[in-house]
């Protein structure tokens, strides 16, 4: 009895891996076909807009010292 349930589980495990492999293979083969019908249009060019003015850059209030507030103790 161990003996037949040791054979059926090896024919089980290698049913599994040859449905697995089979099922990869026909996966790979059916993205590589879709490549092919591609039918959406193509891409716009990006667009870079330059600003006509020169305007200066905000100023920065990030290196000013803290004022003291005298209502904390």
């Amino acid at each position: 009895m161990r003996r037949h349930e040791l054979e059926m589980k090896k024919l089980v495990r290698d049913l599994v891996v040859v449905a697995m492999l089979g099922i990869f293979s026909i996966a790979a083969f059916a993205q590589k076909q879709g490549q092919d019908k591609d039918k959406r249009p193509p891409k716009e060019t990006v667009r870079v807009v330059d600003r006509k003015d020169n305007r200066p850059p905000p100023p920065q209030n990030n290196n000013q010292p803290k004022q003291n507030d005298k209502k904390k103790p």
